[in-house]
């Protein structure tokens, strides 16, 4: 019987007639097919990243439009003397025109033209125990002194290079009830409607592309609507915060509380500064922060215990056609160009040259 020769054999399979053995030949095709499929997945999601660039990016120019039209409106008016004049209706205008009509109307239409890409409901609200909560509110609130105490570094660093960061500042409050308003427009309308714009509306849509890519993409554009260094450098990092709690816990009302509570320090300073000097109202507020920070230092010892901090259930394995960090990003860029270069140059505005 005529044996085929060893370098055209394999397992008994005889040569197919053009030389190409038909188990490898099928072997390569496969190899083939799962790649032009892959191909096509990342080209899906880069498309798909694209648009949503394009979507955020049009939802921040919405974002300045909106405050941009109705500041140049409201200066043509003979009220807008008195308004420069008073903290009481700087904080009213800081609820109805940046939060009401400016963040929370264009980032719900964000929401809606990207509601195909959510995985889970727009507002995630899986329910928590009340000491998982609490320890996930005083655990973020130590992160947020931190990222306080970091930002401050910052600043003097770059004092000692020749420049002043600066941000805008409201009028401090003149009586109990403009204390009342600042409570409300400092304190409880940002912490619920910047974290439903951010953690809600452009977390929930960026989040079936990477959890840590969302957190850090959303927490980038947390950073910059905020128009000044100082606040880009801590919003940012509070943002991350933020997102990664709300990504673990699949809970938004941790970061809206943290959110407000972080917020609520100034107003804090400001009612004692009203009513006792300065003096006290400084120790007062350290005293509290220092509370937090233990607190939150507990707390973290508690979730790590409790095997909280970390993302539960087995990891997700790496998909052979994910896209790396670095290109979803750059995937984002183009639509995110225009109003990131305005937001850029609102906050290079507030760098002064000592």
């Amino acid at each position: 019987m005529y044996q085929y020769p060893n370098n055209n054999y394999n397992n008994g399979i005889p040569p197919y007639q053009n030389g190409v053995n038909p188990y490898q030949q099928q072997q390569y095709n496969e190899y083939m097919r799962r790649q032009m499929h892959y191909n096509m997945l990342r080209r899906k999601e880069k498309n798909e990243l694209i648009i949503n660039g394009i979507v955020i990016g049009a939802t921040l120019l919405s974002f300045l439009f909106i405050q941009s039209i109705i500041i140049v409106v409201f200066q043509k008016t003979p009220y807008y003397n008195i308004y420069e004049e008073s903290g009481m209706l700087q904080n009213a205008a800081n609820v109805i025109i940046v939060h009401l009509l400016s963040l929370a109307v264009p980032f719900s239409i964000m929401a809606l033209i990207l509601k195909k890409r959510f995985t889970g409901p727009l507002i995630p609200v899986k329910k928590l125990g009340a000491a998982k909560m609490t320890a996930w509110i005083f655990a973020g609130l130590c992160g947020a002194v931190g990222a306080n105490v970091f930002t401050s570094y910052v600043i003097k660093f770059v004092d000692t290079l020749g420049y002043e960061l600066s941000q805008p500042e409201f009028k401090k409050p003149d009586s109990a009830f403009a204390i009342l308003i600042s409570v409300v427009a400092v304190a409880v309308v940002p912490g619920i409607f910047e974290e439903y714009a951010l953690r809600c509306c452009t977390l929930g849509a960026l989040r079936k592309y990477g959890k840590g890519f969302a957190v850090v993409a959303v927490s980038i554009v947390f950073g910059l609507i905020h128009g000044n260094v100082i606040q880009f450098i801590f919003a940012f990092i509070v943002g991350v915060i933020l997102g990664y709690i709300t990504i673990v816990t699949d809970n938004v009302i941790p970061a809206m509380v943290i959110h407000a509570c972080n917020n609520g320090f100034s107003v804090l300073n400001d009612a004692l500064t009203y009513y006792s000097g300065t003096k006290i109202a400084n120790y007062v507020t350290g005293a509290v922060m220092i509370a937090a920070v233990t607190l939150g230092i507990i707390s973290l010892i508690y979730l790590l215990v409790k095997k909280e901090f970390l993302p539960t259930g087995e990891k997700p394995e790496k998909k052979p056609y994910e896209l790396s960090f670095g290109t979803k990003l750059l995937c984002l860029l183009p639509g995110l160009a225009l109003p990131f270069a305005i937001l850029i140059a609102m906050t290079t505005m507030y760098i002064k040259h000592k």
